[in-house]
């Protein structure tokens, strides 16, 4: 037998020894038993008893499970959720421990080993059976108010939410589960100048403007049998509003310059960051453009502030996928906090505290004080005071620029967006603040 040895040692603190990959309670574990069926069971009692028997049995009242294992030496196993030290309870900071109470120890990922805290993913050998623990599906978007009818249809759907709430991310996952079979191709019409934009949607044949010395096919031919998703609608100029709710109307698109039209098969997903019918009001969207866009399903994010308790299951899926450890306080602070720029500026929040961290524990510290200040101002806010969606947008980007030390490149990836995206928003605050404060944009 190879030299026996523990795979993860135990420390005093819990959360150090495991990580935010440990299991806990609630997670799921699948049996595999010897010349048997696979079972998938949950994690919901304190303590399980492993033992060898001549057949499988799984007594739920005792929460012992008997596996068929051969030899005359008697082994017996014990999985048990170990309480958070500091409370002395059990809570989310729980995790899962297997240790030998005999001689015989366990395999755990191919390692011979007594005792450790187990992680998700991790496969457990006892004799010829198989203890697998499961990894969590952890989503952070899941819309129930769209049913499977819907997104398996060619329906056109209209996404509204604040920044940063995930219309992207859902635009995606709507994609994924339609079946279709052509590519995701994501427009941000805000990104482009008018007299782009255009050619970008419907393509342009050569020589049909100064600078067209390609042909273009467009973003509606790229999404051929598949899905566009238009972001910032709201952005679309009135003359352009006309031309898209004609294809709306007959699925034909012809580039610009071009004579010939062609019938496209194309799913259109449609996202505004602000009220569409205080647009129609204004007169910057055309009211049978709006009703088109309104005439197939549409679909309203709540932003952070309106579903608290979301902010702790995204915070609990950082903590996941970044294998470290965000404190309870912590948690309850960002609880209280405003969110303006909503998922998008949590996660981006978070990303920077693990870059200034020196630990895996997240604790409330200087990376924090900013979002003090940003409740107060909020709180402050007067009616006359309330800034507009697309203004929040832009000072929001300006100011996450200047403390990346104006690198436009570390700023788009700390906001999750393009860097054409970025210098649009960057552009305007350079248009604001006049020629005293310029803004010097390179995406080189």
């Amino acid at each position: 037998m190879e030299t026996l040895r523990k795979e993860r040692m135990i420390t005093p603190h819990l959360e150090s020894s495991v990580g935010l990959r440990g299991v806990r309670e609630n997670d799921e574990f699948m049996l595999d038993v010897f010349q048997d069926r696979k079972r998938t069971f949950k994690l919901n009692r304190t303590k399980y008893l492993i033992k060898n028997s001549k057949i499988f049995e799984f007594d739920f009242a005792k929460a012992h499970i008997s596996l068929p294992i051969f030899g005359k030496e008697e082994c017996h196993y014990e999985l048990e959720l170990i309480a958070d030290r500091k409370n002395n309870n059990h809570n989310d900071n729980s995790r899962y421990l297997l240790r030998s109470l005999g001689t015989s120890p366990f395999r755990l990922n191919g390692t011979y080993c007594f005792e450790a805290f187990l992680e998700r993913g991790d496969a457990v050998d006892i004799g010829f059976n198989r203890v697998h623990f499961l990894k969590p599906q952890l989503t952070v978007i899941e819309n129930s108010s769209l049913p499977d009818k819907f997104i398996r249809s060619d329906i056109s759907i209209l996404l509204e939410g604040e920044t940063g709430t995930g219309k992207t991310t859902l635009a995606k996952k709507i994609h994924e589960k339609s079946g279709r079979i052509g590519r995701f191709v994501h427009l941000n019409l805000s990104a482009f100048s008018p007299g782009l934009i255009e050619s970008e949607l419907f393509g342009h044949v050569k020589g049909a403007f100064t600078g067209a010395v390609n042909p273009k096919r467009g973003a509606i031919l790229e999404a051929s049998k598949g899905t566009l998703f238009l972001d910032e609608i709201d952005s679309l100029s009135l003359d352009l509003q006309t031309k898209l709710l004609l294809f709306l109307d007959d699925h034909e698109v012809r580039a610009v310059g071009g004579e010939n039209t062609s019938k496209v098969d194309v799913r259109i997903i449609f996202a505004s960051g602000s009220v569409l019918k205080k647009k129609v009001e204004e007169e910057k969207m055309r009211m049978d453009f709006y009703y088109r866009l309104q005439s197939g399903c549409a679909v309203t994010l709540p932003s952070l502030r309106e579903e608290k308790d979301r902010i702790k299951t995204l915070c609990r899926k950082f903590e996941y996928d970044q294998a470290i450890v965000i404190g309870d306080d912590l948690i309850e602070f960002y609880s209280s906090c405003v969110w303006p720029g909503n998922i998008r500026q949590l996660h981006s929040h978070l990303m920077k505290k693990k870059i200034y961290s020196d630990g895996k524990k997240f604790v409330i510290d200087e990376t924090d004080k900013e979002l003090l200040s940003e409740n107060l101002n909020v709180k402050k806010l007067n009616t006359g005071d309330i800034l507009t969606m697309e203004k929040m947008k832009t000072n929001y980007c300006y100011d996450v620029y200047l403390k990346a030390d104006k690198n436009i490149t570390k700023t788009a990836k700390i906001l999750e967006m393009s860097p054409n995206t970025l210098k649009v928003y960057l552009d305007r605050k350079k248009s604001e603040l006049g020629n005293h404060n310029v803004v010097h944009i390179n995406l080189l």
